[in-house]
């Protein structure tokens, strides 16, 4: 991994000859990098923390709208060492068998949603990589503390 992407409370590793783009709104942040191929994966800040299980629905459902013919696996995949919300999908696209994974996990100030896909034909060589990207993924997971008095004010 060459580059790193920093900001927004995440940091991530992807490869230096892959594109990243960046979305935004007020409700949430979206980075995505896309590989040279048909390959991507892109995570999301949903910034007013709804829960992983209701946005793992959400996310399904559009998938099922979307496609006829899709098949849903669930995982026990981790995102540093937390559980989430997680799955893997096989569907096909334009006569190609494609899979997708989903990862949600909730953060301190945000809930996070991890989505990488590719074509059945390249993920040999691609899933490794994604997910690489996946592992180097770190957020804070710590609340952020409120300031207020210093400690050795309140000694009596």
């Amino acid at each position: 991994m060459d580059r790193v992407f920093e900001g927004h409370g995440i940091r991530f590793e992807y490869p230096d000859d892959w594109i990243l783009h960046e979305q935004s709104s007020p409700e949430e942040i979206t980075l995505t990098v896309h590989s040279p191929e048909t390959s991507f994966w892109a995570v999301t800040l949903i910034l007013d923390c709804p829960d992983p299980q209701r946005i793992m629905d959400t996310i399904l459902d559009t998938f099922r709208e979307e496609f006829t013919e899709i098949d849903v696996y669930p995982s026990d995949f981790r995102l540093l060492d937390q559980p989430t919300e997680a799955c893997e999908l096989d569907f096909v696209c334009h006569d190609l068998i494609s899979s997708a994974f989903l990862r949600a996990v909730a953060a301190p100030d945000f809930t996070l949603l991890v989505l990488y896909q590719g074509a059945d034909l390249e993920l040999d060589e691609m899933q490794p990589l994604l997910e690489k990207i996946t592992r180097s993924l770190t957020w804070d997971t710590d609340p952020q503390e409120t300031p207020g008095e210093p400690e050795w004010m309140n000694i009596v």
